[in-house]
């Protein structure tokens, strides 16, 4: 059984190679259940985006997560990393299957998201104070030096996106000049620029965000589905500031600062990945309606 969001996320994403894994998959979750000496222990996770992901019990009887990913340069590296966290503010590494990127590891615990966790005798917005600080504090933990290993994914490079980015702003198209406008179009070129030379890299993590952390018994929180860059620790705070101006209950200089101290990072550079994400947000995913909002958000930003 593959979740429906799964289903449809790979095939909208990936198309006729989406559909290529999909059809793959049992096969590919037979094989590894056999080299593995696992059997399933429940039906697999809802709200996946292109991963199977499914509770099984080892021969020990120990329990344990199967992983199956759609392997693309968004999280190709997540075995990498996870080998390299060594269970350290994340879930531990099992296994590792280097022909298909299925990945056998810890299953954590009760497994509540922290997006969802409401803390006793804390209103929403100390409660989203506590959620950032939590978060920050796990991907401060987990960005370190970055060694390739023998036999795992080398990491993207965040300038890689950084490239992309300059080349589609500096000849934008008609639909992203509309989106964004010159003058932002303009800035996002100049901020390319800017984070290009980076003061030092390491494990960074892009997809940085509340739902991604879960509550476990080893710790009293672990970070999942990891998205490994070759990246400064700035890098961080772009996805989780983007997501936290965007939709939570705080803004503007306030919540920088308390991103950027909570990274150890430097405030202008987490600023400046966060309004790249912006502007990657507003030039390609927000439908007609966020549009408004999503700019507007990204002013409070600007100003911060």
């Amino acid at each position: 059984m593959v979740p429906s969001s799964v289903r449809r996320d790979v095939l909208n994403w990936h198309g006729e190679s989406g559909r290529a894994w999909l059809d793959d998959l049992p096969r590919t979750v037979w094989s590894l259940k056999r080299t593995w000496s696992l059997r399933m222990d429940g039906p697999p996770y809802d709200g996946g985006s292109h991963s199977y992901v499914v509770p099984v019990r080892r021969e020990d009887d120990s329990p344990a997560v199967l992983k199956v990913i759609y392997r693309d340069d968004e999280n190709i590296g997540e075995p990498t990393a996870l080998h390299r966290y060594q269970g350290d503010g994340a879930v531990e590494l099992f296994d590792f299957d280097p022909e298909t990127g299925a990945m056998l590891m810890e299953r954590a615990v009760p497994g509540n998201r922290l997006k969802s966790t409401r803390f006793f005798g804390h209103k929403t917005p100390a409660a989203a104070w506590r959620r950032i600080g939590i978060a920050t504090g796990l991907y401060r933990r987990l960005w370190r030096p970055y060694e390739p290993v023998e036999g795992y994914p080398e990491l993207p490079a965040a300038t890689g996106m950084l490239d992309g980015w300059r080349a589609a702003y500096g000849e934008p198209t008609a639909e992203e000049r509309r989106r964004l406008g010159d003058e932002r179009l303009r800035e996002a070129v100049a901020r390319c620029e800017d984070l290009a030379d980076a003061p030092e890299t390491g494990i960074g993590n892009r997809d940085t965000h509340l739902t991604n952390i879960v509550s476990a018994e080893r710790e009293s929180w672990l970070v999942i589905d990891p998205k490994p860059y070759l990246a400064e620790r700035a890098f961080d705070g772009g996805y989780f500031l983007f997501t936290q101006e965007m939709y939570g209950p705080h803004s503007g200089r306030e919540l920088l600062r308390a991103v950027a101290d909570g990274l150890g990072a430097d405030a202008e550079r987490v600023k400046a990945w966060a309004l790249l994400r912006f502007a990657d947000f507003i030039a390609h995913d927000a439908d007609e309606r966020e549009l408004d909002a999503a700019s507007k958000a990204m002013r409070e930003l600007e100003d911060a």
